[in-house]
């Protein structure tokens, strides 16, 4: 009897920060070919690459094609080159308090520098790691979704945030599904999706960021 291939993980568009950088540098699961042709967001080297998936297990990052994989992780802004470097405390034997960008936690981290050689991700205070290496967001993550029309019938005018034109366009709601980029005017979608900044790292607080904030006064965790 043939064996039955369990299917690949799904990804959800609207949490592309979640499920894009998981799968580090390109990594392949151990589980043997199945088929040619998936991709994963490789989080070092910022970009979709292609993959063999075994067949099981795995994780989200994993998309059947390039437009896939695109279209949900491109939202994620690019880390410098020099930031996406593993912490490097060099050959010296001085101890120096520096900060470098960890890019699995998203956040600058101290670290001891020995005073000699090591890489550009150092850093001599946390504000300055946070202001060269920390990605800015210009507003939440479900400005970011899709138009998604939703599973009904009804034809009710809503708008939705397109990300790439970075402006509000009207559409066609059918009246249930859908996703949360969906106003019912235009003047919500600009106050929720334009209007949006993050809050900068302030002296002394260990955070790398402390959160989006609209100029309503509402937040969220980063």
């Amino acid at each position: 009897l043939d064996q039955a291939v369990p299917e690949a993980p799904v990804f959800d568009f609207q949490r592309p920060a979640a499920l894009c950088p998981e799968l580090p540098n390109g990594e392949r699961p151990p589980w043997g070919a199945r088929a040619k042709g998936e991709r994963t967001f490789a989080k070092y080297t910022q970009s979709c690459q292609e993959f063999t998936y075994g067949g099981c297990h795995g994780n989200a990052n994993n998309f059947l094609t390039l437009d896939d994989c695109e279209k949900s992780c491109w939202t994620i802004k690019k880390v410098p080159k020099l930031c996406r470097m593993e912490a490097d405390g060099g050959p010296c034997r001085s101890h120096l308090k520096r900060y470098a960008f960890n890019l699995s936690s998203m956040r600058c981290e101290e670290f001891i520098y020995g005073g000699c050689y090591g890489n550009g991700n150092n850093f001599r205070d946390l504000q300055s790691c946070v202001d060269h290496c920390l990605p800015e967001k210009t507003g939440p993550l479900l400005c970011y979704s899709p138009k998604d029309e939703g599973l009904c019938s009804s034809s009710v005018p809503r708008y939705y945030y397109d990300s790439k034109t970075k402006s509000c366009k009207e559409f066609k709601y059918t009246g249930c599904g859908g996703n949360a980029n969906n106003f019912v005017t235009e003047t919500d979608c600009y106050n929720v999706c334009r209007k949006g900044k993050i809050r900068r790292l302030k002296s002394g607080d260990d955070s790398s960021v402390l959160g989006w904030k609209s100029r309503a006064g509402a937040r969220t965790a980063p």
